[in-house]
């Protein structure tokens, strides 16, 4: 039988003890703090973001795109946060000009880099090693990460939107059957959350100034996903049935309620984080804490397992 203790050689390292381990870690690190770093780079990213996502889709050749976008960001985000969004995207939408695509990939690339920039940060804190790459190459791997994440993320709001149709196109053009259609159907949720996970495991394995397998990032994406979304489906249910920011705070209540939804998006980012760190470090396969790869300090730690051993003659 399978057993997750085995395969990450976790040895007498029992469930209980990494929970403990993860939750005084997590307390340790200060990934509140890291989360409401993140959350503050996250905001000033989101509106470049969504300026070149509103300005894009309507160069695109997709049939009811925008609405379809917008009514599962309705169903994610409370109503106040998604009001906000959702009248600066339809303006944009509205009021095309010329450069503003342009405008708007410089903008998004770069406000996306500088929130990809704390999670490095962030994600070095919790392997307790420094940032050693160079700042042009931390750069670069922040802009490749923000064009990848966008693929993964088109990616699967294709499959959602159009999954149903290019499976019944694949079975018709080459005569699979009904069989192959109800496959493809019921692959399709599977498949979608398969790129969510992908994407946040890419993050992962890219952020921290730390050389790993990719089975030590895959524990923490698997579980932070159905976290995500069952936060976002909470707090939105929350929000729109009790909360009252609206009302307390007035117009301003909108940005509070997004900068509230992002700070708890990247706590569970992080704790996904938390996870790989501490399954890394429990096992005897993974690497000591503060090491960038494998065996890093291991000559140093036998030097003072010798010293001990000499000290006791």
């Amino acid at each position: 039988m399978f057993s997750l203790r085995e395969f990450f050689k976790l040895g007498d390292t029992s469930y209980k003890e990494l929970a403990k381990r993860v939750y005084r870690k997590f307390s340790e690190e200060e990934c509140p703090e890291h989360a409401a770093a993140m959350a503050y780079y996250f905001l000033f990213a989101s509106f470049p973001f969504l300026l070149f996502l509103a300005t894009l889709i309507g160069y695109l050749p997709i049939p009811d795109l925008l609405e379809y976008l917008l009514g599962q960001a309705s169903r994610l985000l409370p109503s106040q946060a998604f009001a906000l969004m959702e009248d600066n995207i339809r303006a944009l939408f509205m009021n095309k000009k010329e450069g503003l695509l342009s405008i708007g990939i410089l903008l998004a690339l770069w406000a996306s880099s500088n929130a990809l920039v704390s999670v490095m940060g962030a994600m070095n804190n919790l392997y307790d090693v420094k940032e050693g790459r160079p700042f042009w190459k931390v750069r670069l791997i922040a802009l490749a990460l923000v064009v990848g994440l966008s693929l993964l993320f088109l990616t699967a709001v294709v499959l959602l939107m159009f999954g149903i149709r290019i499976g019944a196109y694949i079975a018709d053009m080459i005569n699979l059957g009904v069989a192959f259609k109800v496959l493809w159907v019921a692959a399709l949720v599977p498949v979608t959350l398969f790129l969510l996970s992908l994407a946040l495991a890419v993050i992962y394995y890219f952020t921290p100034d730390v050389e790993h397998d990719w089975k030590w990032i895959s524990p923490g994406a698997v579980i932070a996903i159905p976290l995500l979304i069952a936060m976002s489906l909470g707090f939105s249910f929350y929000i729109n049935n009790f909360g009252s920011y609206d009302k307390t705070y007035g117009s301003i209540g909108a940005v509070i309620v997004l900068l509230l939804w992002l700070y708890l998006s990247g706590l569970i980012i992080l704790s996904g984080a938390v996870i790989n760190s501490v399954i890394e470090h429990s096992s005897e396969e993974g690497k000591e804490p503060g090491e960038k790869v494998e065996g890093e300090h291991a000559a140093e730690r036998g030097a003072k397992s010798e010293g001990k051993t000499r000290r006791g003659e």
